[in-house]
């Protein structure tokens, strides 16, 4: 990963994207799972934690990862569309947990649901099964955010818990906790020569009236910067106009040229800019 930025007050980022896209987008990005036997190995049968993790992040990298909340999804994807149309690539991690769960569901059957009693689950057998698998989607994860070039936390409302004690700031969810704490230690990267982003689902429903309330609070780790989301709306407008104009007169353009203006818009350290690969006079 190269850096990560907390774009804040996420709710009042309002783009354009036709439902069509969204709906075609989630259709290219949640994976189909397969039978559980396509993930068991081994003469005891036991679960392949790299098969699991290749089916459901079959993205090996992307440009941007997006940390968001899950009442956040259809805005995240919005966002996601967008970055596409400039050329980038996107991981949304959101779109793989519809099928984690029914995996995980599938896992329970075959090695916890009790004798003539469907529907009911040994609870040690359960929660080994669970805490194997959120480990290995846990491992994915950090793979994916350590392969990509930038992190954006995604902060809203709905990410936060709301607390009596101010100053403070704290976060209901676990799966962001954890990408934005990898995200302080993971490995910065320079970017790639010639190259010129969930949290997670934490629910089995797909609406908010089902959502479960958070269990635990955690601090919210900081990010190395900050980008409200108006500064955000501007930088994505001016690189549309700007990649319609390339594309009516044949000019060159990338998605990494949306990633300078990007950057460019924050005050980066010395380190950073030298892993950009930027003189310190560039602009």
């Amino acid at each position: 990963m190269l850096m990560d930025v907390r774009i804040t007050d996420f709710d009042e980022l309002r783009l354009r994207v036709t439902q069509d896209e969204l709906d075609a987008y989630k259709a290219r990005n949640t994976p189909e799972l397969d039978d559980i036997t396509d993930y068991l190995s081994g003469k005891d049968n036991l679960l392949d934690a790299d098969a699991i993790a290749a089916r459901l992040f079959a993205v090996e990298k992307a440009d941007v990862f997006l940390s968001h909340a899950h009442r956040d999804h259809d805005a995240v994807v919005a966002l996601a569309v967008t970055l596409e149309k400039l050329g980038l690539k996107v991981f949304v991690d959101a779109c793989v947990w519809g099928d984690v769960y029914a995996l995980l569901l599938k896992v329970d059957q075959a090695r916890a649901e009790l004798p003539l009693q469907p529907g009911l689950f040994d609870y040690t057998r359960a929660t080994r099964n669970a805490a194997n698998m959120y480990m290995i989607l846990n491992v994915a994860l950090q793979r994916m955010i350590d392969q990509s070039e930038l992190l954006l936390f995604l902060d809203s409302n709905a990410v936060r818990v709301q607390d009596y004690v101010e100053g403070e700031a704290y976060i209901g969810s676990p799966w962001i906790f954890a990408e934005l704490m990898f995200a302080q230690m993971v490995a910065r990267r320079p970017r790639l020569t010639g190259t010129g982003i969930e949290n997670l689902r934490e629910v089995f429903a797909k609406d908010d009236s089902d959502a479960t309330a958070p269990m635990v609070r955690y601090r919210l780790p900081e990010s190395s910067h900050t980008m409200p989301a108006a500064t955000l709306n501007r930088l994505i407008s001016s690189a549309t106009f700007a990649a319609t104009l390339a594309t009516r007169f044949n000019l060159r353009s990338s998605g990494y040229d949306f990633l300078d203006h990007f950057y460019q818009a924050l005050p980066l350290r010395a380190a950073e800019r030298e892993l950009l690969g930027w003189t310190k006079d560039a602009t």
